[in-house]
């Protein structure tokens, strides 16, 4: 089924994922766990065509002048460059409130058939302990532990030293957060936790996504070696 989504597909079931959503389809809150307040606005860029919420709680003014503005943005050709209607659309909702840029940056997929490195292990309930460097509280995570599986750890002198989990999950997809104790990289246990984890996703009947921002190079950098494919931008206003 992975296969056969379109980028706008995939842009759907992200927005699903990232976000939790009301009656109308706008969106409320992260999708997470006690998750914060969603953006205001969210415009999602492909190749194929663009796509975008608004926060429930946006004025209807402010609502239309901002799907006029979505309406006229081009396509792009380069996914890298700044929306049309960024300018347009942080006026809009300086109307309401002086807006934020929050997120802006990459969506990748998953390539079929990505080798897993041997070596990466599974975190459950049942060593939890593992992760006790790079969890502050363990009975928290405990708690809350069916909301971010699969978690995958490379696990070095019986402690996880680096981990790849899922930061949004649905029932349809999942997305990667990935952390390396600052003594342990450059290893290359990064883009091995985040493969195993997306095998692991795949494996749930779930599709694995990982999203970053223009300025964090060292996650760039994971999805290259993965040989990821970007399949759009989004950019939130907040």
């Amino acid at each position: 089924m992975e296969a056969s989504l379109t980028d706008l597909d995939l842009v759907e079931l992200q927005v699903a994922n990232l976000f939790t959503h009301d009656a109308e389809g706008r969106m409320v809150a992260d999708n997470e766990p006690d998750g914060d307040p969603a953006p205001r606005f969210f415009l999602w860029r492909t190749r194929e065509g663009n796509a975008w919420r608004v926060r429930h709680d946006v004025p209807e003014h402010i609502v239309q002048r901002l799907h006029a503005l979505v309406a006229a943005e081009p396509v792009p050709d380069d996914l890298q460059a700044p929306p049309v209607c960024l300018d347009a659309a942080l006026d809009a909702l300086r109307l309401d409130d002086e807006p934020v840029v929050g997120h802006h940056g990459p969506h990748y997929r998953f390539p079929a058939g990505m080798p897993v490195p041997d070596g990466v292990t599974r975190i459950t309930r049942e060593n939890l302990h593992l992760l006790r460097r790079m969890v502050g509280r363990i009975d928290a995570l405990d708690r809350d532990f069916d909301h971010v599986e699969p978690w995958m750890s490379m696990v070095v002198d019986g402690a996880a030293v680096a981990s790849c989990f899922s930061s949004r999950l649905t029932d349809r997809a999942a997305e990667a957060r990935v952390d390396t104790l600052e003594e342990y990289r450059g290893r290359g246990y990064a883009p091995a936790v985040v493969a195993a984890w997306a095998r692991a996703v795949r494996d749930s009947g779930r599709v694995p996504f990982y999203g970053t921002s223009w300025d964090n190079t060292a996650s760039q950098a994971v999805a290259r070696k993965l040989n990821l494919v970007q399949f759009g931008v989004g950019l939130a206003l907040a």
